[in-house]
This record gives structure tokens, C-alpha cells and sequence, in this order.
């Protein structure tokens, strides 16, 4: 039994590998033609069934108020249900084509990938975003956040993404720091 359940998180972290793989190639580090902005930094712990997540260097909404506080959209990720909707994204990257990154976010919701939220938070005066994910079954993750989503110009800043990968194992102890 104990055997059978290491497998499964070996075979799950592997999958969560992919997955991490696919969305860094997705989501390219285009940031260095765009204005440098210190990156989002997330962290996530895992506690039993509870996903807990911060996210760090959220910037105000310099665009459109500066006093206005950034936020963020953060979502927990079932490896196992998004691997075979990322496959083709995977493959079109690989090949030089741009996948259509929120068609894709859209399947995954729509497919079930998106195991809890999407949560959306108004970061505190020192530009934090916490919050817990609960009962969460066991399984492999990605805790996916990214801030301050333009939806008039739709534009896509990667230096506002960051995913981390966690595995929920139902005991006390288990943690992920940031993938950057």
C-alpha cells in the first residue's frame, strides 16, 4: 500500500513536471522588451488537505491609478486532468507555433483541470496576496497565480505569472517554493 502510494506521487510528480514544462514554454520570459518590473514571486505550503499560498511584489495598478492596489487570480491545477488538454500546446510550441494561451486556460477550466478557484484577492499596502485552498484531495498540483489582468487590452505580462508545484498527501507535513 505504502509502496503503491509512493508510486503514484513519483508518477504524479512527473506529470506535474510536464505540465510545469509546458506552461514556462507557453508563457515565455518575454518580459526584457517590456517595461523591468521586479517579477511576482508565489510561494505555496501544503498542511494535510490545505493548499496555503502567498504572493509577493504584487504591484499597484500603476496604469490606470497608482494608489489603486494590484491583484491577483490564483487557481489550484489537477496535473493529471490538465496533462493531455497541454499535450498539443506542448507539440504547437515545439513546433514554432504560439498556442492560444487563454483558449487554453479556458479548456482547462471548462475540462475540470482547475481543481480550486480561480480566487481573486486585492493585494495588502505591502503588495501580498495570501490565501488557502481546503480539502483538497490527495494528488499532485500546480498553484498558478497571475496579477493584474488586463481585460481591456488583454495584454500578457509573464513577469505578473508564477506556478508552483505541490503534493497533497492528506499528512501533516509537504511543502513548494516558487519555480523561478
Amino acid at each position: 500500500m505504502v509502496r503503491s502510494s509512493f508510486f503514484r506521487i513519483g508518477l504524479g510528480a512527473a506529470v506535474a513536471a510536464f505540465v510545469l514544462a509546458v506552461f514556462a514554454a507557453i508563457f515565455p520570459a518575454a518580459a526584457a522588451a517590456q517595461d523591468v518590473r521586479p517579477a511576482i514571486s508565489l510561494a505555496a505550503t501544503v498542511s494535510g488537505t490545505t493548499v496555503d499560498y502567498t504572493v509577493a511584489n504584487v504591484p499597484n495598478r500603476r496604469d490606470t491609478f497608482p494608489v489603486i492596489p494590484g491583484e491577483c487570480t490564483t487557481v489550484l491545477v489537477n496535473t493529471a486532468v490538465a496533462a493531455p488538454i497541454l499535450a498539443p500546446a506542448a507539440v504547437d510550441t515545439l513546433s514554432g507555433r504560439e498556442p492560444d494561451a487563454f483558449a487554453l486556460l479556458q479548456r482547462l477550466i471548462a475540462d475540470g483541470a482547475v481543481t480550486a478557484g480561480p480566487r481573486v484577492q486585492f493585494a495588502s499596502a505591502t503588495g501580498q496576496v495570501t490565501g488557502s485552498f481546503t480539502d483538497i484531495p490527495r494528488g499532485v498540483y500546480l498553484v498558478a497565480t497571475i496579477c493584474n489582468v488586463s481585460p481591456i487590452s488583454g495584454e500578457f505580462r509573464p513577469e505578473l505569472l508564477d506556478i508552483v508545484p505541490v503534493v497533497v498527501t492528506d499528512l501533516r507535513a509537504g511543502s513548494a517554493t516558487s519555480a523561478q
